[in-house]
Parts: C-alpha cells; sequence; structure tokens
C-alpha cells in the first residue's frame, strides 16, 4: 500500500486565495501527473499545469504539519453550462441543466498519500462549498479512480469524454450530479 502515515487525525482541507500557493499547486498537480506514468512524456511542463480558468476558481488544499503539499482541488461555479470550461463536453450529452452550475474538478493527491482519504476530504469540501453557493447541479470529467470515489458519492456517468492527449490511454468520463433534493437525475435534451 502506497499510505503514509500522518500523525493524528486527517488534516482538513484548507481554502488558498495567494497567487503564489496557486502557482504551487499547478506546479503540485503536474508533479503528480507525472507520477502516475499515465502522461505523454511532454503533456506537462516543469512549472506546473495552469488552466485558463484557475484565477477565478476556488482552490483548496491538504498540507502535512511541515507544510508539505498532499492534496489540493478546485471549484468553479457558472450560472449557465456554457460557461462551464470545456462545456462542449457536457453540451454533446444533451445535458439541459439549470445554474448555478458547479464544476469541481482537478483533485490530486500525492501518490505517497493515495488511499488515505485525503480525495475524499477535497471531494467533500468542493461539494460543500457548491451547496453553500446554491448550485443545483455539478459536472466534471472524471479518470477511473476518481468514478469510483464520486459514484458512491451520486454522481452519474452519461458517458466518456473526449480522448486527452495529455493522457493517453485514460479514458475519462463525463459525470453530472445534482444538488436539488427533488431533481432527480439531470435532464437531457432529446
Amino acid at each position: 500500500m502506497r499510505v503514509s502515515s500522518l500523525p493524528g487525525a486527517l488534516p482538513l482541507p484548507q481554502e488558498v486565495t495567494d497567487p503564489a500557493e496557486i502557482a504551487e499547486i499547478c506546479r503540485f498537480r503536474a508533479q503528480v501527473w507525472r507520477d502516475t506514468g499515465q502522461t505523454a512524456a511532454d503533456a506537462f511542463p516543469v512549472q506546473g499545469w495552469r488552466d485558463p480558468i484557475d484565477g477565478v476558481c476556488r482552490h483548496w488544499v491538504i498540507r502535512d504539519p511541515a507544510g508539505q503539499l498532499l492534496a489540493a482541488g478546485r471549484l468553479s461555479v457558472h450560472a449557465t453550462l456554457d460557461e462551464v470550461h470545456q462545456a462542449e463536453e457536457y453540451r454533446r450529452y444533451g445535458l439541459d441543466l439549470n445554474g448555478p452550475i458547479a464544476a469541481p474538478d482537478r483533485v490530486v493527491v500525492s501518490p505517497a498519500m493515495q488511499g488515505a482519504g485525503l480525495g475524499r476530504r477535497i471531494l467533500d469540501v468542493q461539494d460543500e462549498a457548491a451547496r453553500q453557493i446554491g448550485a443545483r447541479h455539478a459536472v466534471r470529467q472524471a479518470s477511473p479512480g476518481m468514478v469510483r470515489l464520486i459514484t458512491q458519492r451520486g454522481w452519474r456517468v452519461v458517458g466518456p469524454a473526449s480522448p486527452d492527449a495529455r493522457f493517453p490511454g485514460v479514458r475519462f468520463q463525463v459525470a453530472t450530479k445534482s444538488f436539488d433534493s427533488d431533481a432527480g437525475e439531470p435532464p437531457c435534451s432529446p
């Protein structure tokens, strides 16, 4: 098992807004993805991977007592599905979701800490933040490992995402979740 031990209880996610910490998250993301061995050789530069929306997202980190980054994730919220980063991935499934729409993503956990529950902690804080801002639905693209986690949390896989050349052989899935207590399954247009 890859899990390293931490003294005491699992650390809680902390929200970060400092640009230097967000840059650290971008470097951490790229390093974790490279460490999986499932990325194209030149997919992620050492200085990190920054999406165009990183500057407007909420970001959380989990650090060990010495300050070492162990896990991270982010959340963006949008009035309409068309405003979501990579909206075409969701539109091609005919999703017809009323906003606000949460787009939690980029959950990464240090390889040494995978299996310790840190990813679940990040998912918890993303879900709670989405509920607090009144999100009615959420969308995400999930790796096979993430699919296992999110389907236990009420997410529904609607189909495969387009292949991502940065991750050859990884079959990402498009998934949705409803935060409306009476909404049931997200509607699809005919």
